[in-house]
């Protein structure tokens, strides 16, 4: 409510200004153009000129007199008041023109429309206000009516003026209430905008002095820590190469820290205008050599050539020698930053005009055009993903636009993408009177007064320029150990750390190489090349990396079946829920937030190399226990076969012998009664002993398979024969129902095998009449083909019986061998012909096996071992289904 009431305040005050300044106007339109109408009158009514133009004269000396209250301050106040009256002087003026002339009947009564009109799109009045001023237009214009004498047009007249003045006054009213709202609803936007930003500002301010608090509290224990530091390394002939390259990481990262607290100091303090210069003359040629003297070893450290060029003209500006040291330096800098190995900085400096002009130009890797105009933007960085190259917190060219910019010159950048980039750094020359005044130029452009941080300052500033990506390491960088020899220790588990700040490799390196081998990878494209290579224990990976990130790295070593079960524990600098969330869907098994604990580190990592231990070991466990199955399956499946075929030759071994005499009585008795002349001459008799004889043979089959199911394991008489005459002896014994189908034959030469002839024979016939039977079946579809081939492998010969028939139901593939199943329909085969040629082959040191595609082909292939001169004994084959 009290908010609400502020901004009606507000608005009213407003609203008052607003009403005062165009009310002003207003009587400045009436002072001007009412008497104006004394032309119009002129051309109207010249008989009465006179009294008309004291009408207009009066009415424009009243609001002259109205228009001077405009600026009395006791009457200012009550601008609304002063606009009313002036308005309906006009309106008065108006009617009593109309009274004096024609009444109704006259045309004057338009500049009442006029008035109304400008009232309801200029005038910034309120629906009510507006209302009583066209009542009291319409009243007063009806009382200039009634003094002229009526007559029958006079009552038609006033009515069709009233109509259109009534309709006038409700568009104006009208239009008065929504110009109303439409101005308080811009202004109380207006009024939230400005208390948004009072508010944005407050906590801008607070940000800052929060800033700089921090910034300077923290300058008090980096000097702290640097200053030990130091000295300790000056003793460093005393300490272990661990400890040196702690003290190392230490001083380094502490040089880092107090760089980035300096540059958010100097922007917050020229940002509130706290930082003054102390402006002195200063020679720029003088300036530039000493200042790329000084940085030129930093630049050979990175391979790079740094020349200055000889200045032209005269060079003296009037500056702050710090805070041109740090504009130029942060240029120079930068250049060195993106310039590659190899590559070049030139610096120059000329007199322009008024103008020094210095130009800094390198043969860098560039700035895409797009990014050019937010360079100097605060906190930007043109690389600014998590796979960036180089650090930062992208102050230091703000701050170089913002001290360049108080020196009263400017900067501009020109770059083309993958060449380079040039700066323009440009400061008004030095006055005259202040090089009359100037005693010599600055020695030296690298005094800071009473700053005892000033030495490691500058230290850090050199230090930053090679923290990326050093080409060359310093002389007093000692090796790590553990990457410059390989580590023979292969009953340690093996650790990856990936990191791309060579302190952070060092620090872990140097941390976990007593207990385990460590190798090192500086960006992601080479941590998945390693981790490929070499197949880790674990690997310790950070976030933010070159090229490819942290967690893509980490996401596509967990999509690898050959990488899977590598551990990986992510570091982030990133406390937050979400990052945690994203590593741990990325496919990382645990994630430490930086800044960590060496023992924190060191037990997260033992308690991963024993969970991965113990898993290995599972799984090892697991693949055993499966094989142990899978050969217990095995040994059992063939425990149930043998049971089986042993039963099943037990009953046939009963079988034959209690139907073998039998059935020889009785194929000797058909034989004698086919001799018999009564029986040949008796039709009758002759065919029923046909049906006989046709009864006799089926079953003297199915003794003859039998007796071959009950065979013995060896086979009977083992010589050398060739393959090639066992084929031809299959296709003749089948080549009465070879009709109509094309059989191709591929033989080996010197094939040349070691059993009995005759029982592979048996087996290729059943195989070939097998086939001649699935092709039978499609011989109305397609051709039907039989292909027989065989070939030498090894000290084995193989035979394959191929036709394109029906093909076999995968379903049924595994039983096909087993004794007494067949597919055939009853009364065409026991089912005994491939479990016997199965057996036959397994007999002579071999294996018979099926392919087969439904619809398509079946191919039977079975091995048989070649002959050699000292054969004399057949090896003996396992049975495999």
């Amino acid at each position: 409510m009290e908010e609400t009431l502020r901004l009606r305040q507000a608005f009213e005050a407003e609203e008052h200004e607003l009403r005062l300044r165009q009310s002003k106007v207003a009587c400045i339109l009436g002072i001007v153009l009412i008497p104006a109408g004394i032309a119009l009158d002129y051309i109207s009514y010249p008989d009465q000129l006179l009294s008309l133009a004291a009408i207009r004269l009066v009415a424009a000396a009243l609001i002259a007199v109205i228009y001077a209250l405009h600026f009395w301050d006791k009457t200012t106040p009550y601008v609304r008041y002063l606009t009313m009256a002036g308005l309906l002087i006009a309106v008065a003026s108006i009617s009593l023109i109309i009274a004096m002339t024609d009444g109704a009947a006259s045309t004057y009564y338009t500049g009442l429309f006029l008035i109304l009109f400008a009232v309801g799109v200029l005038a910034p009045m309120q629906p009510f206000e507006a209302t009583l001023l066209c009542i009291a237009t319409l009243i007063i214009y009806i009382i200039g009516c009634s003094v002229q004498p009526e007559h029958e047009n006079t009552v038609k007249s006033l009515l069709n003026n009233l109509y259109f003045l009534v309709l006038t006054c409700i568009i104006s009213v009208t239009a008065v209430h929504f110009n109303y709202r439409r101005r308080f609803n811009e202004f109380q936007l207006k009024y939230k905008l400005a208390a948004q930003h009072e508010e944005l500002s407050a906590l801008d301010r607070l940000k800052s002095q929060f800033f700089a608090n921090v910034s300077h509290e923290l300058r008090t224990p980096l000097t702290l820590i640097l200053a030990p530091v130091e000295k300790l390394k000056s003793d460093v002939a005393s300490l272990g190469a661990p400890a040196a390259e702690l003290l190392e990481v230490i001083e380094n990262n502490a040089l880092r820290l107090l760089r980035l607290v300096n540059d958010i100091l100097g922007l917050i303090r020229l940002e509130e205008g706290r930082a003054s210069l102390v402006k002195k003359q200063i020679d720029m040629a003088h300036f530039l050599s000493h200042t790329t003297a000084s940085m030129k070893h930093l630049a050979a450290m990175k391979g790079i050539e740094l020349t200055l060029s000889e200045p032209q003209g005269d060079l003296r500006i009037d500056a702050d020698p710090d805070a041109l040291e740090k504009i130029i330096g942060n240029v120079i800098a930068n250049a060195i930053k993106f310039t590659p190995p190899e590559g070049r900085i030139d610096v120059a400096a000329a007199h322009e005009g008024d103008m020094v002009t210095v130009r800094i130009a390198d043969t860098g890797i560039g700035i895409p055009p797009e990014q050019l105009p937010h360079i100097f933007d605060r906190f930007y960085q043109v690389d600014g993903s998590a796979t960036r190259r180089h650090q930062g917190l992208g102050l230091g060219l703000a701050l170089v636009r913002e001290l360049i910019t108080r020196h009263g010159g400017d900067v501009a950048v020109s770059s083309d993408s993958g060449r380079g980039t040039t700066f323009v750094l440009r400061f008004p020359q030095a006055a005259p009177e202040s090089q009359q005044l100037a005693g010599r130029p600055e020695a030296t452009p690298d005094r800071l007064v009473n700053d005892p941080l000033r030495a490691f300052d500058r230290k850090a500033s050199a230090r930053a320029l090679t923290a990326d990506e050093p080409a060359k390491p310093a002389q007093h960088d000692a090796p790590i150990p553990a990457t410059a020899t390989p580590d023979t220790r292969t009953e340690l588990p093996l650790l990856l750390v990936v990191d791309d700040e060579p302190d952070m490799r060092r620090y872990l390196v140097t941390m976990l190489r007593e207990t385990y081998r460590v190798i090192e990878a500086e960006d992601g494209i080479s941590a998945l090349e390693k981790a490929r290579a070499a197949h880790p224990d674990l690997i310790l990976l950070d976030v933010m990396l070159p090229g490819v990130s942290g967690l893509e790295v980490c996401r596509s070593l967990k999509e690898r079946t050959e990488t899977r079960a590598i551990k990986i524990i992510v570091l982030t600098a990133r406390a937050d829920e979400e990052a945690k969330i994203v590593a741990l869907k990325n496919g990382a098994d645990d994630f430490l937030i930086k800044p960590f604990s060496g023992i924190e580190v060191r037990s997260r990592i033992a308690n991963f190399i024993r969970a991965a231990q113990l898993e290995r070991d599972l799984q090892r466990t697991n693949v055993e226990l499966k094989d142990s199955l899978q050969q217990l399956r095995e040994t059992e499946a063939a425990l149930v076969q043998n049971a089986r075929l042993s039963a099943l030759g037990t009953m046939a071994a009963g079988l034959l012998h209690e139907i073998g005499n039998p059935l020889n009585f009785m194929g000797t008795a058909l034989q004698l009664a086919a001799r018999d002349p009564t029986i040949q001459g008796d039709p009758d008799t002759a065919d029923t002993m046909k049906d006989i004889q046709a009864g006799y043979d089926r079953i003297h089959r199915v003794v003859t398979d039998l007796r071959g199911f009950t065979a013995p394991q060896k086979p009977e008489h083992p010589r050398p024969f060739p393959i090639e005459s066992a084929i031809d002896h299959a296709l003749r014994f089948t080549a009465h129902v070879q009709k109509g189908i094309n059989i191709t034959r591929d033989i080996s030469e010197n094939g040349i095998v070691f059993g009995s002839q005759s029982t592979i024979t048996q087996v290729l016939v059943n195989l070939i009449a097998n086939a001649i039977a699935a092709v039978r079946t499609v011989e109305e579809k397609r051709q039907p083909e039989i292909s027989i081939s065989s070939w030498i492998q090894g000290n084995e010969l193989f035979v394959s019986v191929r036709d394109n028939g029906t093909g076999i139901d995968p379903k049924i593939q595994s039983q096909i061998f087993d004794p007494f199943f067949s597919t055939k329909d009853v009364g065409e085969g026991m089912g005994l012909g491939l479990a016997v040629s199965h057996r036959i082959i397994a007999n002579h040191g071999g294996s018979l096996s099926v392919k087969s595609s439904l619809g398509d082909w079946t191919e039977f292939r079975f091995n048989l071992p070649l002959s050699s001169e000292k054969e004399d004994q057949v090896p003996h084959g396992l049975v495999s289904y």
